[in-house]
């Protein structure tokens, strides 16, 4: 937890000390979030299903190298999971503003570039709520304010005139529980956020290359 902290926390600030002809470019990004929950220990009598959920935010460039830069990515981004029993509609929906800061590695010279990228990610919640049967309740008092996890995936931009246009689909593992820990009573459990997410956008260039 700490080592994802200090990571994250000197990726961020490289964002400022960098100069500024090396910002890359900036944009616009949105998509799908397949979320999910994992429970440790887990309960063979539970059924939990992706929750298909959405985000929606920017990204931002950083060129480190020629075919490197650190990728940020400040979102809006729904979580949670479904009671995947049949004949049940109980949902636990989750809201976070997400800030990933990954690296990203770019290959070949063709017009269509795929790239990899992986980093550490933190998210602050804004919302928590489980509901079923049309009955809603407010969770988030019990839950943590922050969470940390890391995210891996790839993708691919075209060009598109000056601009770019890319699609790219990731894994975020969450690292850290949600719940809080409350005194007196078995925290030896966890619950942990997860999901496969895909996305698309479009870039606009930003500084002198």
């Amino acid at each position: 937890m700490k080592k994802t902290s200090l990571t994250l926390a000197l990726l961020l600030v490289l964002c400022f000390i960098l100069p500024a002809q090396a910002q890359n470019s900036i944009g616009i990004i949105g998509g799908l979030n397949l979320a999910n929950i994992s429970v440790d220990p887990e309960d063979p009598d539970d059924d939990i299903a992706n929750l298909v959920a959405l985000g929606v935010g920017g990204v931002l460039d950083l060129r480190l190298a020629e075919n490197v830069a650190l990728h940020l990515q400040p979102l809006y981004l729904q979580k949670g999971a479904k009671d995947g029993t049949e004949g049940s509609d109980g949902k636990f929906k989750l809201a976070y503003f997400e800030v990933p800061a990954m690296v990203k590695v770019a290959f070949g010279t063709s017009s269509a570039r795929p790239y990899i990228m992986a980093g550490p990610t933190i998210g602050f919640l804004l919302s928590a709520k489980s509901s079923e049967d049309g009955n809603e309740e407010d969770l988030k008092e019990f839950l943590k304010s922050t969470e940390f996890g890391v995210n891996f995936g790839a993708g691919v931009s075209f060009p598109a005139g000056n601009n770019s246009i890319f699609v790219e689909g990731r894994y975020s593992l969450g690292l850290s529980d949600i719940v809080k820990d409350e005194e007196g009573e078995d925290n030896s459990g966890s619950l942990k956020n997860k999901g496969i997410q895909i996305m698309g956008g479009v870039a606009f260039p930003l500084g002198s290359k």
